[in-house]
C-alpha cells in the first residue's frame, strides 16, 4: 500500500525558516572545517618555516666551523714549516675561535636533527686534532702532498653535512610552496563553496519571497473583489467610499451612490439553474462595468445587488439622466444566448452627497431605501389593471 504523504503538513513559513536556519549551520560548518584546516595547514607551514631557519642558522654556523678550520690548518702547516712562535700564536687563536663556532653548532636546535647524527663524531674528530696539534712541536717534518695530521678526515665530512643541510633546507622551502599553494586553492574551493550556498540561499528566499508577494496580492485581490463577476465587494466599497468622501472634506463637490437590483432573477434560477444565474451575473457585471465612466466604481454588494459610486458629480440634477444612460442599454441587451436571450428588468435608486447622507453606510442605505421603493411601485404598477 503506498502511503501519501502530506506535503503541506508543516506551513510554509516554518519550511523557509527550517531551510534558512540550515543554511545558516551549513556556511557555519564550512566555516569552522576551513578554519580547522586552515589553522592545521598554517600551524604545519610555521613549524617548516622555524625548521628552515634553524638550517639556514646551522648551516652558517658550519660554514664558519668550516672557515675556522681552514685557517687553523693553514697556521698548523705554516707552524710545522717556520716554527715562527708568532704562527703558533695565530694557530691557537684560531683554534679558540674553531672551537667556539663549533660549541655554538653543538648547540644549534637543529642540532638535533637526523641529518646532524654525524656532527657529534666530527666534532670529536676536529677536537682531537686540535688536541694532537697543540702537543706537537715543530721538529716533525711536513711531506709535500701529505697532510702530517688526519685533517683530510673532516674537510669530506664537513662538505657532506653541508650539502645534505642544502638538500634539506631546498625540500623544505618546496614543501612551504606546496603548503602555501594548497592553503590558497583551499581558501578559493570554501570561499566558491560558501557563495555557492549564500547563492541558493539567496534564490530559494528570493522565489519564496516572490511566492509570498504573489500569495499577498491574491489574498488582497480575494480580500477586495468578488469571486464570481471579479467586481469590487462591499469591503472594498466602502474603503473607496470613506477615503473619497473624507477627501470631499477638504475639497468639496458632489458624489452619488447608485443602487441596482435585477427583476426576476430567482425566477432564471429555478429555471435555467444556478450556473446559469451565475452567468448571468458574470455578463451583466461586464456590461455595467462597460456602461460607466472610468472613474466611476461598480461593485457587487451579494447576490444580484450592485452598487455604482459615482465621483464626481457636478451637477445633483443630472444624476436621473445619468442612471437612464446606464440602463437604457443594458435594459435592451438580451443574456445567455445560448439558452434563448433572457431580458431582465432592473430596479434602480440612488442617494447624493452631501443631500442624503455624508457617510458611505448612510449614501448607501438610502439607495437601497430607494431602490426598494422603486421595485415596489413597479410591482404595483404591474398589477394595475
Amino acid at each position: 500500500m503506498t502511503e501519501i504523504v502530506d506535503h503541506d503538513r508543516w506551513p510554509r513559513w516554518l519550511r523557509t525558516q527550517a531551510v534558512f536556519l540550515t543554511g545558516i549551520l551549513l556556511v557555519v560548518v564550512l566555516i569552522l572545517v576551513f578554519g580547522t584546516l586552515s589553522m592545521r595547514n598554517g600551524m604545519k607551514f610555521t613549524r617548516e618555516m622555524q625548521t628552515q631557519e634553524e638550517m639556514t642558522a646551522f648551516r652558517h654556523d658550519l660554514e664558519k666551523v668550516y672557515s675556522d678550520f681552514l685557517e687553523a690548518g693553514g697556521d698548523d702547516r705554516t707552524w710545522v714549516l717556520t716554527g715562527d712562535p708568532a704562527v703558533r700564536k695565530a694557530f691557537g687563536e684560531a683554534a679558540r675561535r674553531l672551537v667556539a663556532d663549533l660549541g655554538r653548532l653543538l648547540h644549534n636546535p637543529a642540532a638535533s636533527s637526523p641529518i646532524a647524527a654525524s656532527l657529534p663524531a666530527l666534532s670529536r674528530t676536529i677536537l682531537e686534532n686540535l688536541s694532537v696539534l697543540e702537543s706537537e712541536s715543530p721538529s716533525r717534518h711536513y711531506t709535500r702532498g701529505r697532510m702530517p695530521l688526519p685533517w683530510a678526515n673532516v674537510r669530506p665530512a664537513i662538505r657532506k653535512l653541508d650539502r645534505a643541510l642544502a638538500v634539506e633546507i631546498n625540500r623544505i622551502r618546496l614543501s612551504r610552496q606546496r603548503q602555501q599553494d594548497r592553503l590558497i586553492v583551499m581558501a578559493l574551493f570554501f570561499t566558491c563553496l560558501i557563495l555557492v550556498v549564500l547563492f541558493m540561499g539567496y534564490a530559494y528566499l528570493f522565489r519564496h519571497n516572490q511566492g509570498m508577494h504573489l500569495l499577498q496580492t491574491r489574498l488582497s485581490e480575494l480580500a477586495s473583489r468578488d469571486p464570481l463577476t471579479g467586481l469590487s465587494n462591499r469591503r472594498h466599497l466602502l474603503e473607496v467610499m470613506e477615503w473619497a468622501l473624507g477627501r470631499m472634506e477638504r475639497h468639496p463637490h458632489g458624489c452619488a451612490v447608485l443602487y441596482l437590483d435585477l427583476d426576476g432573477f430567482k425566477g432564471i434560477n429555478d429555471r435555467l439553474g444556478h450556473q446559469a444565474g451565475d452567468r448571468l451575473l458574470v455578463e451583466f457585471s461586464r456590461l455595467l462595468a462597460g456602461r460607466v465612466r472610468k472613474s466611476d466604481l461598480v461593485s457587487r454588494l451579494g447576490g444580484d445587488e450592485f452598487v455604482v459610486f459615482c465621483d464626481p458629480l457636478q451637477n445633483p440634477e443630472e444624476v436621473p439622466v445619468l442612471v437612464r444612460r446606464i440602463l437604457d442599454r443594458i435594459d435592451q441587451e438580451p443574456f445567455l444566448a445560448d439558452k434563448g436571450g433572457e431580458f431582465i428588468g432592473i430596479s434602480s435608486g440612488w442617494a447624493i452627497y452631501p443631500e442624503d447622507g455624508k457617510t458611505a453606510e448612510e449614501l448607501i442605505k438610502v439607495a437601497d431605501r430607494r431602490m426598494y421603493e422603486a421595485k415596489v411601485r413597479e410591482k404595483e404598477k404591474g398589477s394595475s389593471p
